[in-house]
């Protein structure tokens, strides 16, 4: 019991910290959804990071254009000049400048860069957002599966009751032994427990789904008994495979990433290279001293400026092969990510074959285990069979019967993160999952 309490104390801590709560209420998948896009915060910490890498191009692209200064000055002069007395004045200036980079190789593999980056942190954001849908969907049949694990237990410590109720009885007139009525207490008091349990179950995934629709949640939607259980779509894997490659967000990322990473070495390997900008300055300066003869001065500019570095200390090279290095663990990580592709592609797809075959036999062995206890029911009245039997075959009934429901919930989820991976996965999927929840 002490985990149990545990659980239920942090999982009132993560209420405290989040927003006040409106009235407890029943949620649909869509109601579900549509409440996190507003009301997560990591969703909405996810969304502002993207915001702030989305600046990261037009960073990029400053070192390609001008850059105009405007520089002004009001002085005032107290000036003590030796046998010619004292003069107190003011002087004013304003200037501006103008630099255009005309050949800069490094702010050119720079811009580039920062076309990668913007691609990459897309690719990253795309791939967030598929997270979040499933958070979102997991958090909700999280909800379902201990809504569901709670009824089957409550119904099995129900059915052992009127177990151990008929042991007594039996008892009592002479039927049975008392070691009847002691294994059905015993299987009474196990299923007591494991009641407690899902109780407990329940509350943390009703509060963890408020930690992210700040809804108090009494309840979800539940799943429709006859949904379509099909295998993927397409059914070739090689389709799945191609289509992960070319769409999934994370291998993209990685693609942008190790671009962006071999721009950068071109940048830092052009910075050896000579550079020429277009110099253009104009001041206008004046003064009213009656001591100097300094008249007011107007003055414009405009040229060219070569500059070509020659050492630095080493600092340059070193950067170079720095950069060099890093490019070459990008495009390593590169081709991991896209192994990790093909694999978690295959994994999911077999996962859905497995879980279209694991929902009808759970169908099935759940409609025999129903059989079975009937049989061995009869038996034990007519005294063929002992209460262990009845009881070991009325626990393997509702096993089947939680085994059945996890495996539906099993398949939809599965269904998702093998769209996910190949990046099919987007919002119109998720929202397309409310046909399928009871009205």
């Amino acid at each position: 019991m002490i985990n149990l309490r545990i659980l239920r104390t942090g999982a009132m801590v993560l209420i405290s910290s989040c927003p006040i709560l409106v009235s407890a209420e029943i949620l649909s998948i869509k109601q579900t959804y549509e409440l996190a896009k507003q009301n997560d915060p990591q969703w909405a910490a996810i969304k502002n990071q993207y915001r702030s890498n989305q600046q990261v191009l037009e960073q990029s692209r400053s070192q390609l254009l001008p850059k105009v200064n405007v520089e002004a000055n009001y002085i005032h002069n107290d000036d003590d000049y030796d046998n010619l007395g004292g003069d107190s004045y003011t002087s004013e200036s304003i200037s501006t400048s103008l630099v255009q980079p005309l050949f800069r190789l490094n702010s050119w593999h720079t811009f580039l860069k920062g076309k990668q980056l913007d691609s990459q942190f897309s690719a990253e954001y795309q791939q967030s957002e598929d997270d979040f849908y499933l958070r979102v969907v997991t958090q909700y049949f999280n909800v379902l599966r201990a809504d569901a694990n709670l009824s089957f237990r409550q119904a099995e410590q129900e059915a052992i009751a009127r177990q151990l109720e008929q042991s007594k009885q039996r008892f009592e007139v002479g039927l049975v032994a008392i070691t009847d009525v002691h294994e059905a207490q015993a299987a009474y008091d196990t299923a007591v427990s494991e009641r407690i349990a899902a109780e407990n179950d329940q509350f943390v995934a009703q509060r963890l789904l408020e930690t992210t629709t700040a809804v108090n949640v009494e309840g979800v939607v539940n799943l429709k008994e006859d949904i379509p259980i099909v295998p993927p779509e397409p059914v070739d894997l090689q389709q799945w495979i191609d289509r992960a490659l070319a769409s999934n967000p994370g291998l993209q990322a990685a693609i942008h990433a190790a671009n962006a990473a071999d721009e950068d070495y071109k940048s830092k390997r052009a910075e050896h290279a000579p550079t020429l900008d277009l110099v253009s300055s104009y001041t206008d300066s004046s003064n009213n001293s009656s001591l100097t003869s300094n008249p007011d001065l107007t003055r414009g500019s405009v040229g060219v400026q070569f500059n070509l570095p020659l050492y630095s200390g080493g600092a340059t090279s070193a950067n170079r092969r720095q950069s060099h290095y890093l490019a070459m663990a990008q495009k390593d990580t590169e081709h991991f990510k896209r192994r990790e592709v093909i694999q978690d592609t295959t994994n999911y797809y077999q996962l859905m074959l497995a879980s279209v075959a694991q929902v009808n036999a759970r169908k099935q062995s759940k409609l025999s285990a129903k059989v079975a206890l009937e049989a061995t029911q009869a038996g034990y009245e007519a005294g063929t069979r002992t209460i262990v039997d009845v009881l070991n075959v009325q626990r393997n009934l509702f096993q089947n019967q939680r085994d059945y429901t996890n495996a539906r919930f099993d398949y939809v989820l599965n269904a998702l993160r093998l769209k996910q991976v190949a990046g099919a996965l987007t919002e119109e999927e998720i929202l397309s999952l409310q046909q399928y929840m009871a009205e």
